[in-house]
C-alpha cells in the first residue's frame, strides 16, 4: 500500500500510511486547517507535511491522540503551531526521550541503522496548549471537538470529533486490521470510554492503524473490548484460568495475555491476613470490677 488520501467527508481526510498501517487526519475550515497526529519520525512528518499542501494552503493547528512516538514524532515539519494534547509538555518531553533512545537501540540491535539515525534524530516538540474535559476549536465555518478520553488504551488519550461531517477521529482506542495495545493500556476501563464517545453514533470511525470503518463496525470493537475486561474479571475472580481466557479472547491469545498482565501490574496486591494470636500467650482479659453505692435521696428538701 503506498501513501494515500481518502476523504471520508467534506473537507475531511484520512491520510492512510503503509509504515505502521497509520491512519493520520487533517480537517479543513474556512480559515484554518487540523492535522491529526504527525507520524513517527521528523522525515515522514516532513512527507506528510507535504502532502497535506497539496489540498490546502491554509494555517494548521495539530492535535496528539496521545502520546505514543508514532504519533506525534513528525511534529517538528510543521513549524511553530498551535499543539494540543491532553498530557502536558513535560510529560511529553520526558516520555518522548524514553521513547526516542529505547528504539533507536532496539533499531541498531535489528540492524536497521538507517531507521535508528531517522528516530534518533527526530527533535520533539511537545504540546503547547492542553485539552481538559472537553473543547470545541473553531476553524473557521467548522467547530470540531478535541475530547479527553480518560483512562483507555493510555492515561492521555483525546478523541477528534467533527459533527458537522459525522466523523470522529479515534486514536488507538480502536484498530482496525490488529488487535489493540494493552501495553500502557486500562483493561476495564478501556471499553466503557469507548461506548460513551460512540454515543453520538458517528457514521465514520477513523483509527488510528487501519482503514476507516462505520458507527457499527466500531461497536463490535467496543464489544469485544468489554469481552476482554470480562475475561479479565473472571480471572480475578478465579472462575477461569488464565490459559483459558488466552484461548476464548477476542484478539487472539497474546492480545489477551498481554491484557491479563497489565490488569495485574495495575491491581494493588491484597493485604496480608493479620496473623492470628497464640492463645497460650494471650493474657486472660482483665476482670472489672464495679462497686455498688446504697445510698437516698430525700426529694422533700
Amino acid at each position: 500500500m503506498n501513501d494515500r488520501w481518502i476523504e471520508v467527508a467534506d473537507r475531511v481526510w484520512v491520510r492512510r500510511v503503509e509504515r505502521l498501517d497509520q491512519s493520520l487526519g487533517l480537517v479543513v475550515g474556512d480559515d484554518c486547517c487540523l492535522v491529526i497526529d504527525t507520524g513517527i519520525t521528523a522525515e515522514a512528518g516532513f512527507a506528510y507535511a507535504t502532502a497535506i499542501r497539496e489540498l490546502t494552503d491554509l494555517p494548521w493547528q495539530v492535535a496528539y491522540t496521545h502520546d505514543h512516538f508514532d504519533h506525534w514524532f513528525g511534529t517538528a515539519a510543521f513549524g511553530e503551531s498551535a499543539v494540543w494534547a491532553v498530557g502536558d509538555g513535560a510529560h511529553y518531553v520526558a516520555f518522548g526521550d524514553e521513547q526516542r533512545k529505547a528504539w533507536a537501540s532496539k533499531f541498531r540491535l535489528d540492524g536497521r541503522e538507517e531507521d535508528a539515525r531517522r528516530i534518533g534524530g527526530t527533535r520533539l516538540v511537545p504540546p503547547n496548549c492542553r485539552v481538559q474535559g472537553a473543547i470545541g476549536l473553531n476553524l473557521g465555518g467548522r467547530t470540531v471537538v478535541l475530547r479527553q478520553v480518560g483512562l483507555a488504551h493510555s492515561d492521555n488519550d483525546m478523541v477528534v470529533e467533527v459533527p458537522d461531517a459525522g466523523v470522529l477521529f479515534a486514536g488507538d482506542i480502536l484498530e482496525h486490521g490488529a488487535p489493540p495495545s494493552y501495553s500502557s493500556a486500562y483493561p476495564i476501563e478501556w471499553p466503557q470510554a469507548v461506548e460513551f464517545l460512540l454515543s453520538w453514533k458517528p457514521k465514520v470511525v477513523v483509527p488510528g492503524h487501519g482503514e476507516p470503518g462505520d458507527y457499527w463496525w466500531a461497536r463490535a470493537q467496543a464489544r469485544d473490548l468489554a469481552e476482554v475486561a470480562r475475561l479479565c474479571t473472571e480471572v480475578a475472580q478465579g472462575f477461569l484460568t488464565e490459559d483459558e481466557a488466552a484461548a476464548h479472547g477476542p484478539f487472539g491469545p497474546d492480545s489477551m495475555r498481554e491484557a491479563i498482565a497489565r490488569w495485574k501490574a495495575l491491581t494493588p496486591p491484597a493485604p496480608e491476613p493479620a496473623p492470628r494470636p497464640d492463645p497460650a500467650l494471650t493474657p486472660p482479659p482483665p476482670v472489672v470490677v464495679y462497686e455498688v453505692f446504697d445510698y437516698q435521696v430525700d426529694l422533700t428538701r
